[in-house]
């Protein structure tokens, strides 16, 4: 505590010398968001972004202090925008799943309507770099490349490979009936092709979402030990000249987010110079 409030005295010193300089301003914004003065920390990571439109980690500084404030749904748009900006910013991914399950928990007062974004089309929250909005096996999205193009059956044998032991999940959560695995740092030379190849070794895949925009794909595997072992096995690995980074997403084993490239110089409390 003390020390984020000295540097945040530091800050404010240093943008009276320089008041255009929006790396100030973020750094402030971040140690302000870590005192949980989220109304100030707002206000500054806008002013950055209105000095350095589209600066990714003024935009990231946003969303952060948006969901201090407990306003998920627009601190889950930020952290969206920021994704289509840039596919392998992990801590940008994680921190929408956590706005995505925050609003989840939360209950609507009677009586208030609830926010476009979250009743378009009655789906779930846009999730972390391209999880689908349906389950793995929903034969009508077809945004989906699944290993088989057969409508899935209805019968116990089909039931959703969720393990003995894992949070049970409504039926429209996307990792109802598989182990999502995000792969991070998806160039053009890496195709669905070239991911079943490398990955398919580790057990059944039910289909693989690439999103070329932001340079990442979901591969979505049968089974909880089989995601594990990709996991493990190729974090780090080299595909097609890109070192990939890997995230599990099921809620039940759920991993940190990968350390992202680096973005500027970093010092020790996580600021940017």
């Amino acid at each position: 505590m003390g020390q984020h409030s000295e540097a945040v005295w530091a800050f404010t010193m240093a943008l009276e010398l320089n008041p255009r300089e929006y790396r100030l301003l973020g750094n402030r914004s971040y140690c302000l968001e870590k005192l949980g003065r989220y109304e100030e920390a707002l206000a500054d990571a806008e002013a950055a972004l209105e000095l350095q439109p589209g600066w990714p980690k003024g935009s990231f500084r946003k969303g952060k202090a948006l969901r201090g404030l407990q306003r998920y749904a627009e601190a889950a748009r930020t952290f969206e925008e920021l994704l289509l900006q840039d596919g392998a910013y992990a801590e940008a991914a994680t921190q929408l799943e956590a706005c995505r399950a925050l609003l989840q928990q939360c209950s609507r007062p009677s009586g208030v309507p609830e926010s476009p974004f979250l009743i378009k089309a009655k789906e779930p929250l846009f999730l972390p770099a391209g999880w689908t909005t349906r389950s793995c096996q929903d034969a009508g999205d077809k945004s989906v490349t699944g290993s088989s193009g057969k409508t899935p059956t209805k019968d116990s044998e089909r039931a959703p490979a969720v393990a003995s032991g894992c949070p049970t999940l409504p039926p429209s959560h996307p990792a109802r009936d598989c182990f999502p695995l995000w792969v991070g740092n998806v160039t053009s030379h890496i195709t669905e092709k070239v991911l079943r190849r490398a990955f398919g070794r580790f057990g059944e895949i039910r289909s693989v979402r690439l999103l070329p925009g932001r340079r990442c794909a979901f591969i979505n595997f049968r089974g909880k030990a089989e995601a594990e072992e990709a996991f493990r096995a190729m974090q780090g690995a080299t595909v097609e000249g890109s070192k990939l980074l890997l995230q599990l997403k099921h809620p039940a084993h759920a991993t940190p987010a990968p350390v992202p490239r680096a973005r500027g110089k970093a010092t020790p409390g996580g600021l940017l110079s």
